[in-house]
């Protein structure tokens, strides 16, 4: 058994939440942090690149947060890793849960979990898409990436 990437939707949505990091009025940090909030009635995303994972690629963080007595509280942030292109989940957390899953553990990776985080992602990047309006973030600025522009709502 191999680790999942994330299905082509999914990975066409995550590919628009990691370019928002280049673009106003998205970018926080050019290139390394955007926060998405195209729908008030919906947790803002947030986007931030985390650094690399030695052999295997660069790793990002995409994250709901709210709010509680005055902390900054995930809901959920998980972490994916860049390899060829495709985006591999690694870790899970939500705070409100007080629930933090890693794929790695000291024997090797946890497969299954890494498996089960794959299709949790897959059906959140939909809800982000329908919650934070993606396709008009895509019209904004979608053209500058190297893939064909796909309706994928």
């Amino acid at each position: 058994m191999t680790m999942k990437c994330l299905s082509t939707r999914a990975k066409l949505i995550i590919q628009q939440l990691y370019e928002s990091m280049f673009h106003e009025p998205y970018m926080l940090t050019e290139g390394s942090h955007a926060k998405i909030n195209n729908n008030p009635a919906f947790m803002p995303i947030v986007i931030e690149k985390v650094g690399r994972l030695p052999g295997y690629g660069e790793v990002i963080s995409i994250a709901h947060y709210g709010e509680q007595s005055g902390d900054l509280m995930a809901d959920p942030e998980m972490e994916f890793t860049i390899i060829g292109g495709d985006y591999y989940p690694i870790s899970f957390r939500n705070d409100y849960l007080c629930k933090q899953n890693s794929i790695f553990e000291d024997d090797g990776i946890n497969l299954p979990l890494q498996h089960d985080l794959t299709t949790f992602a897959n059906q959140w990047m939909r809800n982000i898409a329908e919650q934070q309006d993606i396709i008009e973030v895509k019209s904004k600025f979608f053209i500058s990436l190297n893939f064909p522009i796909l309706h994928i709502l």
